[in-house]
């Protein structure tokens, strides 16, 4: 079956945009859909709309039950009306990944991380995770984090102790000035590590089930 019949209207979808100052991550959702194009709502971050520029390369991803796809294109155009949007043409192939490593559950859980210089490990400091998957985790600090760096991590999950290292997708200064939100992708982490990691998402899971919250 073709990738694009699972393109729907109102199917969730993440911009990864790859470049300018507006790279980052973003949730937004499908608008459009033809036979060589794709139109998608302009993201939001904090109330305010996120002004890409026509050209800006992005990634999009988007799932069904059993895996994500994801592929590559720069914006064709923006639309304003009658609500903000973008358009790309959409490739003859994607990308399949396993769903698995995309699977994110809420996750309150205290951290400790050191950044990676190249005169080594700084200061331990303290965070507090906001949510978890096989790929990654967001979490929330009162220290400054460069986009981009490489943490060194300790994490509590229900499974035990982790320490891994993390690569910082995007590190947002809260509106109160005090707190930072970071989110980060594993790095170099093992397959068996992984596992461990995609065990505690899905007991994570099993327990907001018992208490009604998914």
């Amino acid at each position: 079956m073709s990738y694009k019949k699972k393109l729907v209207l109102g199917l969730p979808v993440e911009l990864d945009v790859l470049e300018g100052v507006y790279e980052g991550v973003y949730r937004s959702r499908i608008e459009e859909v033809g036979e060589k194009i794709l139109v998608v709502g302009a993201p939001y971050q904090n109330g305010e709309l996120i002004p890409l520029r026509e050209g800006t390369k992005v990634k999009l991803t988007f799932w069904d039950e059993v895996s994500a796809y994801s592929f590559q294109a720069k914006i064709m155009q923006r639309i304003a009306v009658p609500i903000p949007m973008f358009m790309f043409a959409l490739p003859d192939t994607v990308t399949k990944i396993q769903r698995r490593n995309f699977v994110r559950v809420s996750a309150t859980y205290p951290l400790t991380f050191q950044s990676v210089t190249k005169e080594g490990l700084s200061d331990s400091h303290q965070g507090t995770m906001l949510d978890l998957s096989g790929g990654g985790i967001r979490f929330w600090t009162v220290v400054p984090v460069e986009n981009k760096s490489l943490l060194y991590a300790s994490l509590a999950l229900p499974g035990g102790e982790l320490q891994t290292p993390l690569r910082v997708c995007r590190a947002d200064k809260q509106d109160d000035g005090k707190r930072y939100v970071v989110s980060t992708e594993f790095h170099d982490l093992a397959e068996r590590v992984r596992d461990r990691v995609i065990r505690s998402v899905f007991e994570i899971q099993r327990e907001m089930r018992k208490k009604g919250l998914v």
